[in-house]
């Protein structure tokens, strides 16, 4: 049986898979917005690794036993729902803080195997859920994405450097990817409110002028865990968030979406640059 089965797709579904994104409002609320705050202020505080740096954004890494996954993940069905899933797996987490008074984040994508032919499938290979624990605006680090650019190329691809590269670390605040662009969307969302993304899609933030940290978790999935190649499979299941080979799994809400493979582990490739030029097929 698979976690979580959507025989027919609905139609923020079929709009995810056009737009590449969708906004589930109030995934979060009351007495457990509460609790992720807390959680992730805990996070922060003494992180379970090594947290990724850079100028604009801090990541620190989740475990797949944190409190902070397993509260999000009360909200499973809806984000499968969402999305259309049909085998909907986790595959890691992050809390993302954009510290007070920062610049924004570059326009960039996460999907990092662009030299496999999964990548120009219709189907988001992985997705990332991004829940806020804080109000954003156009002013407090707000989420821009620019819909459709997950399936086919914008003249955006040709000039960006590589997502997570040191160029885009030091890029004028006057560089394209550092702008507004034509036809993006701001997602001004309040705290509790979530946005599903597919991978493939360009994506960046306001810059935050707040006085206060803005503090967002981040979950990654495999909508479609038992259909992606084995190659694919045997390399995201190497992934440090999930459970080790001889650790213990005790029983909560993740553990039914924690992925398995018998096939040989992979260490594939990066390439997190997009070709100049594509477009998914069907």
């Amino acid at each position: 049986m698979t976690a979580t089965t959507s025989p027919r797709k609905g139609q923020q579904a079929r709009a995810f898979a056009d737009e590449g994104f969708a906004v589930l409002p109030r995934l979060l609320t009351g007495e457990l917005l509460h609790q992720a705050k807390a959680a992730a202020d805990s996070a922060v505080a003494s992180p379970a690794g090594i947290s990724c740096e850079r100028p604009n954004n801090t990541l620190v890494p989740l475990r797949w036993d944190d409190e902070l996954v397993n509260l999000v993940l009360a909200g499973h069905t809806r984000i499968a729902q969402a999305i259309g899933a049909e085998d909907l797996r986790w595959i890691s987490g992050y809390v993302s803080v954009k510290e007070p008074h920062s610049p924004p984040l570059w326009w960039h994508q996460d999907w990092w195997a662009w030299d496999h032919p999964v990548s120009f499938q219709r189907e988001a290979p992985q997705v990332a859920l991004l829940c806020y624990l804080s109000d954003t605006t156009q002013t407090t680090g707000a989420l821009r994405v620019l819909p459709g650019s997950h399936a086919a190329s914008t003249p955006l691809h040709r000039i960006l450097p590589e997502a997570h590269s040191d160029e885009s670390t030091g890029l004028d605040l006057h560089h394209p990817a550092m702008v507004d662009q034509p036809h993006q969307v701001t997602l001004e969302l309040r705290a509790g409110d979530a946005v599903i993304t597919d991978y493939r899609l360009l994506h960046g933030t306001h810059a935050h002028a707040a006085d206060h940290r803005r503090d967002c978790v981040i979950l990654n999935f495999a909508p479609a865990w038992n259909t992606l190649p084995a190659d694919i499979r045997g390399h995201l299941i190497s992934h440090s968030a999930l459970p080790r080979h001889d650790e213990p799994v005790t029983p909560t809400t993740v553990t039914a979406l924690l992925p398995s493979f018998d096939g040989p582990r992979r260490d594939l490739p990066l390439n997190r640059n997009a070709p100049a030029t594509f477009e998914t097929t069907s």
